[in-house]
């Protein structure tokens, strides 16, 4: 039988594909592994809503200690990877 659950696609801004490539190799596999997960289910684990009129319709899924920040697109589908951020006080100013 099919899976026939369809998927999310997921795409990175530039701005998130600069961040990921800075990012120590083994830490950029975790959160490749984790984009791949939200293919299935964006909102699976440490998801929460962001606060503030800045962050409205945007989420942050926690994944150790960085941040992926993101916007659903339910109609179409797609996860738009907004930025990837070390936590810090300065996350989210």
């Amino acid at each position: 039988m099919k899976n026939s659950k369809m998927n999310w696609s997921v795409r990175l801004a530039k701005e998130a594909e600069r961040q990921l490539k800075r990012l120590p190799p083994d830490r950029q596999e975790v959160i490749l592994k984790h984009l791949r997960e939200m293919r299935d289910d964006p909102f699976r684990e440490n998801v929460k809503p962001l606060k503030g009129k800045k962050w409205k319709g945007r989420y942050r899924k926690r994944v150790g200690q960085y941040r992926i920040i993101f916007t659903p697109l339910h109609k179409e589908r797609i996860v738009d990877i907004l930025l990837i951020l070390l936590r810090s006080e300065k996350t989210y100013r």
